[in-house]
C-alpha cells in the first residue's frame, strides 16, 4: 500500500485478490509439493472404515477406492475403472481383489487384471491392460498409502513415540481448505493464548493460557518450536515438532504443569493429508494415559470419524456457538480455501510460520531438482527419534526472570535434541540432569 492509500475507510484500495502460492499449496499430481509429499506414507483411512464394501476417498487431488478382500488383504486402486471408467465404488469385493459391477472386470490389489469374462481365452487384454494401484500398509489402525515412483518406495517409519505401549483411538477430521493452513497452525504457538485462552475463554488446560517465550529449533525432521511458561513455581517448557512434510505431535492437552516431570510424551500423532487443493484430512492417534491427563477430562469415547474429545476442531457446533467460540477449525476455515500469503502482514510473532514455510521451500525445490527427499534417521532402538515433550521443574523466580525462562527453554530443547540417538526412555535422565545442575 502507498501512503496515499494507506488510509481510514480504504476498502476500494484493498480489492484485489492475488493468487495463492502454488508452489506450497497444489498438491495434485506433477505439482512441486504434490510430488514431494508423494515420496511419504500417507494415512488415508482408519482401520475400522473398511468393511465388507468398497470406500471412495479423494487424496492428492486422486479419486481412489480403498477396500479390505475377502482374504483381508488392503487394496487402493483408481476409482476408475480401466475398462469404461465405471467408479469401483459400486464394485463387488472378492476373495482375490475386486470386480468392477460393470462388465465384472476383477483386479488384484495390486491393479493386475485378473479376469475380463467377456473376452475370448487368449485375449491379449489380461497383458495390456493395469488398474492403478498404490501399496498399502496398516498400523495400529490406521491405513498408510505411498503415492510416489515405485521405484522409491521408502521403508515404513516407526516413530518412538509409536512403541510406548499408551492407550490410543484412531481419529480423522475433514476440513475445507488447504493443508498447509492446518499445517503452519502448528508452529504458530502464540495462537494459543489469543485463540484458545483470550478470544473463546480456556479451550485446553489452563496453564496454556499462560503468556510463553517462544523459540524455534531446526530438527532432523523439520522443526520445533520451544515455549516456556512461568506457572507459580514451575518453569514448563513444551517442544511441538513438525514431521516434515506434513506430520505434527502435541503434548498434553490439558497441561497445568503443576508437578516436577521430565521429557513427557505426546497426546497426539497427527498427519495434515490434503485431499486436494481446497481441502484436508487430518488423521492419526489419539493417546491417553493418568500421566497426560491426571485430572480425568480426555474423552477416548468420542474420538473417531468427525470427531474429537477437545472443541473448535470440526464443522460440528451451531454457527452461532462457533462464532461465540470459535476454535482451529473456524480459523483456517476462514482464511479462505487457499489462504493468500501475498495479502498476509506477517510480524515477529509469525517466526515460526515464516521459518515452516521457508523449509518446505527448500525441500519441495530440493526434490524438484534432485529427487532428493531425506529418510528419517533411526536411534539406538531402530526408531526414528521424534521432539515433541513436556519438561516442568521447580525454579524459583529471578529478577530477569524473562531471561531465566529464556535460557531454561533453550537447556530443556538442547537436551531434546541431543539425546535423540538414546534410546526413549534413556532422554528424561539427559533432561533432568541439565535441570539439576544448572537450575537447582
Amino acid at each position: 500500500m502507498t501512503e496515499e492509500t494507506l488510509v481510514p475507510y480504504s476498502g476500494y484500495f484493498q480489492r484485489d485478490v492475488p493468487a495463492e502460492d502454488p508452489e506450497l499449496t497444489h498438491v495434485g499430481p506433477g505439482t512441486a509439493c504434490g510430488e514431494y509429499l508423494r515420496r511419504y506414507w500417507q494415512p488415508v483411512a482408519m482401520s475400522n472404515e473398511i468393511k465388507d464394501l468398497p470406500v471412495p476417498v479423494r487424496i492428492l487431488g486422486e479419486d481412489l477406492v480403498i477396500f479390505r478382500d475377502q482374504s483381508g488383504r488392503l487394496g487402493l486402486l483408481h476409482r476408475h475403472c480401466a475398462h469404461r471408467g465405471a467408479s469401483l465404488e459400486y464394485g463387488i469385493i472378492m476373495d482375490c481383489g475386486i470386480k468392477c459391477c460393470y462388465h465384472g472386470w476383477h483386479f488384484d490389489i495390486d491393479g493386475r487384471l485378473i479376469d475380463a469374462p467377456s473376452e475370448p481365452i487368449g485375449s491379449p487384454v489380461r497383458d495390456r491392460v493395469i488398474q492403478g494401484a498404490y501399496p498399502l500398509h496398516e498400523h495400529d489402525g490406521l491405513v498408510f498409502a505411498y503415492m510416489g515412483p515405485p521405484e522409491l518406495k521408502p521403508e515404513f517409519p516407526i516413530y518412538d513415540t509409536m512403541c510406548l505401549g499408551t492407550a490410543s483411538k484412531t481419529f480423522s477430521l475433514s476440513m475445507p481448505a488447504n493443508w498447509l493452513q492446518a499445517y503452519e497452525n502448528t508452529q504458530d504457538p502464540i495462537h494459543v493464548i489469543h485463540l484458545h485462552a483470550l478470544s473463546s475463554g480456556v479451550q485446553f488446560g489452563a496453564a496454556s493460557g499462560v503468556e510463553q517465550l517462544i523459540d524455534y529449533r531446526d530438527t532432523p525432521l523439520g522443526m520445533m518450536n520451544i515455549q516456556t511458561r512461568r506457572v507459580g513455581e514451575m518453569l514448563w517448557t513444551r517442544t511441538t515438532d513438525s514431521i516434515f512434510p506434513n506430520g505434527n505431535q502435541t503434548g498434553a492437552i490439558w497441561e497445568e504443569a503443576e508437578g516436577k516431570k521430565m521429557f513427557q510424551r505426546v497426546s497426539m500423532l497427527r498427519w495434515m493429508v490434503p485431499i486436494d487443493n481446497t481441502n484436508t484430512l487430518t488423521i492419526g492417534w489419539r493417546y491417553f494415559s493418568d500421566q497426560l491427563d491426571p485430572r480425568g477430562q480426555d474423552d477416548p469415547s468420542i474420538v473417531g470419524k468427525e470427531s474429537i474429545d477437545f472443541v473448535g476442531q470440526t464443522a460440528g457446533r451451531s454457527y452461532e456457538e462457533r462464532q461465540r467460540q470459535p476454535g482451529d477449525y473456524e480459523v483456517q476455515v476462514s482464511q479462505r480455501p487457499i489462504a493468500i500469503h501475498a495479502l498476509e502482514h506477517r510480524v515477529t510473532s509469525d517466526r515460526g510460520v515464516t521459518r515452516l514455510r521457508r523449509l518446505l521451500r527448500e525441500r519441495v525445490r530440493a526434490h524438484q531438482s534432485t529427487g532428493e527427499a531425506p529418510l528419517p534417521r533411526l536411534n539406538e532402538a531402530g526408531q526414528v527419534a521424534t521432539y515433541c515433550q513436556d519438561s516442568v521443574y521447580p525454579v524459583a523466580p529471578a529478577t530477569d526472570d524473562d531471561q531465566l525462562m529464556k535460557k531454561f527453554g533453550s537447556r530443556i530443547a538442547d537436551a531434546v535434541l541431543a539425546s535423540d540417538r538414546l534410546q526413549h526412555e534413556q532422554r528424561p535422565a539427559e533432561i533432568e540432569k541439565i535441570c539439576q545442575s544448572e537450575f537447582s
